[in-house]
Formats: C-alpha cells, sequence, structure tokens
C-alpha cells in the first residue's frame, strides 16, 4: 500500500480513497481491481471498474444498465501521459469492453488533474459535463464501445 500511496496526485486524500477501494473492491460482486504489470514486475497503474448504479457517481450521473464507472492510479512521477500508460489503460478498456454487459465506462478526474484527463481522452472518453464533488470539481467524461480508441497493435 505505501507504494501505491506515492503514485497518487494528492497524497492527503489518496490514502484515504485507496484504503476504502481495497476494501470495497475486495469483498465487492460488482467492483473489481487491476493491477497492470509490465514485465510481471513493474506496477504501471491500478485500474478499478464497478457497475455506475452502485458507485457514489450514480447520484450525479445516473443513467442505464451498462454503465460502469472507472477510477486510474498512475505509477508516474511526471506531469505528462507516457505512452505506455496510455497503452495500458487502452488494454485495460478492450478487455472491460468484451464484455457485453459494459455499454459504457464513465471516469470522474478531477478537472485539476490535467495527466489523468489527458489520458483519458487519448483513450477515447468524451466529455459531458463538469460536477463538484466531495471536494473538488471535476470532469464526467464517458467512453463508449464508438469512442473508444484501441491500443494499435
Amino acid at each position: 500500500m505505501p507504494a501505491i500511496y506515492s503514485w497518487a496526485w494528492k497524497l492527503s486524500r489518496a490514502a484515504n480513497t485507496v484504503a476504502a477501494s481495497y476494501l470495497y473492491a475486495g469483498s465487492s460482486d460488482f467492483a473489481r481491481s487491476f493491477m497492470v504489470l509490465l514485465n510481471n514486475r513493474l506496477a504501471l497503474c491500478q485500474v478499478d471498474i464497478c457497475s455506475a448504479d452502485k458507485d457514489g457517481l450514480y447520484d450525479t450521473f445516473p443513467d442505464s444498465s451498462g454503465s460502469y464507472v472507472i477510477r486510474l492510479l498512475m505509477n508516474s512521477n511526471k506531469k505528462t501521459v507516457r505512452p505506455l500508460h496510455l497503452k495500458a489503460l487502452q488494454t485495460c478498456l478492450e478487455y472491460f469492453f468484451l464484455f457485453p454487459e459494459i455499454k459504457q465506462i464513465i471516469a470522474e478526474p478531477e478537472a485539476g488533474n490535467k495527466m489523468y484527463n489527458e489520458i483519458l481522452l487519448k483513450a477515447g472518453f468524451r466529455h459531458q459535463e463538469q460536477v463538484f464533488s466531495q471536494y473538488t470539481v471535476c470532469n464526467l467524461l464517458v467512453c463508449t464501445r464508438q469512442s473508444f480508441i484501441p491500443e494499435v497493435h
């Protein structure tokens, strides 16, 4: 856990969020947490996905069945999107869209987190609106099967 905390964009808020995420996903039948590894050794990012109707975001963005919420925590100390991180996200999205029940994936990055917004947009997410979450203004981004930009093999 301490290694993952260091990835967070704003450490003070991240520790509790990450801890809650593991507790939530570990005992959940509707949420999953994935660790993306390079060469089965170096952790690139953590990707959490859950059914939107079971997530707190659902109150802000209610939608029909088939909506899922994604949360991404990148292992990067840089403020720019690295190609490897984009490929990791694209691979995860490609995998998630293999499941027919997943029709769209929603993300809620903080508006000021340029890197997180940029990587989502490069993967095919589209800006819907801005919302005020518990502590900050966030962008609501949605990726559908049609808007998804897959990794070029």
